[in-house]
């Protein structure tokens, strides 16, 4: 019985995460993987690795440490977006403290009926920490349980994945126009991503920080859950292209919310429910497949003007003393944290 072989093909950054992974999770006995990096990136460049990339580099025993002297890692807590207008800083973790299972935004609303309070994200700690001179280490922010992105050396961090790869029994190859593979996965970005026949096709990313890792890692992981044999797929490729078209359309919404000169006004069905239930009552539906996260989504409708008519009403059961001294002291704190203290 022959090899069953793998081919990933494209730019070097996407093609040594897509590797990587399935180095680790699908080579094997009677498995071939074949790895053919080109366009590397330039010196200098960099790379955001959104939250994930602590699971990621668990799977891929890759430690912390490594990856800062290597790659120069650092943390990276609320990164910029261009906006309509402006940028938009959008937190990892929660914007404030929750209470009673209620998000902290139903208090700021409550106390900003009060007495006038600063802007909601003046009270996020991850907005804080991002823009301070001093900021956690990482084993710091482990230790506390505060999610946080990676930025990388791009062609450094390319590099240590692909001999991370090579270690596990990838083949690295020079690129060329052999098909004779079971299944290529192109990673050279399509508009139209998904599994049809032998070939894989991985989205070509939109400029929005931290996005490349994310569809690289999401494919990889989605193709690893679904496939043990490349024999008869059919059902494998529905599934994943299922997956896939909810990703897409996820990111999508995010695009529009971010870019569009009048949001509220959105022809997209799933944008158009978060926005009228966020409008409505300050929450915010889920979808089967989201890539952002709540927080992100929060801090995205509140900086393109999208506020709640009403709060709810547990946040109405603290007394208003109460509630300002708490909300007091939570601005000192993320005062604080922009000032640099640990």
């Amino acid at each position: 019985m022959s090899a069953q072989t793998i081919c990933v093909k494209g730019p070097a950054l996407r093609v040594a995460i897509v590797g990587a992974v399935l180095a680790r999770k699908w080579l094997g006995a009677d498995r071939r993987l074949v790895v053919m990096p080109e366009d590397v990136p330039e010196a200098g460049q960099s790379l955001l690795a959104r939250p994930d990339h602590l699971k990621l580099h668990a799977e891929l025993e890759l430690a912390p440490d490594q990856l800062t002297n290597t790659a120069k890692a650092k943390p990276v807590l609320a990164p910029s977006y261009l906006s309509h207008e402006s940028s938009l800083a959008l937190p990892f973790s929660p914007i404030g403290t929750a209470q009673f299972g209620v998000d902290f935004h139903h208090f700021w609303m409550r106390a900003n009926g009060l007495s006038k309070q600063d802007d909601l994200l003046a009270f996020s700690p991850a907005i804080a920490i991002e823009g301070a001179e001093q900021k956690p280490s990482i084993s710091q922010l482990v230790q506390a349980g505060i999610a946080f992105g990676l930025e990388l050396d791009a062609r450094v961090y390319a590099e240590l994945l692909l001999a991370n790869a090579k270690g596990r029994g990838a083949d690295l190859v020079q690129p060329s126009e052999s098909t004779d593979f079971d299944l290529t996965i192109d990673c050279n970005g399509s508009n139209a991503p998904g599994w049809t026949n032998s070939v894989i096709t991985l989205l070509s990313p939109p400029d929005l920080p931290g996005l490349e890792w994310q569809l690289c890692v999401n494919a990889a992981h989605r193709f690893v859950s679904l496939s043990s044999d490349l024999g008869e797929t059919s059902p494998e490729q529905r599934e994943y292209n299922r997956l896939a078209a909810h990703e897409v359309e996820r990111i999508a919404d995010m695009v529009a919310l971010l870019s569009d000169a009048d949001p509220t006004s959105t022809e997209r069905p799933t944008l158009k429910r978060k926005l009228d239930v966020f409008a409505a009552c300050g929450r915010i539906p889920t979808e089967d497949f989201e890539v952002f996260t709540p927080p992100e989504w929060l801090a995205a409708l509140w900086g393109r003007g999208i506020r709640p008519r009403r709060f709810d009403r547990m946040a109405g059961l603290m007394p208003e003393a109460k509630l300002t001294e708490w909300m007091t002291g939570l601005r000192a704190q993320t005062r604080a944290l922009a000032g640099g203290t640990r």
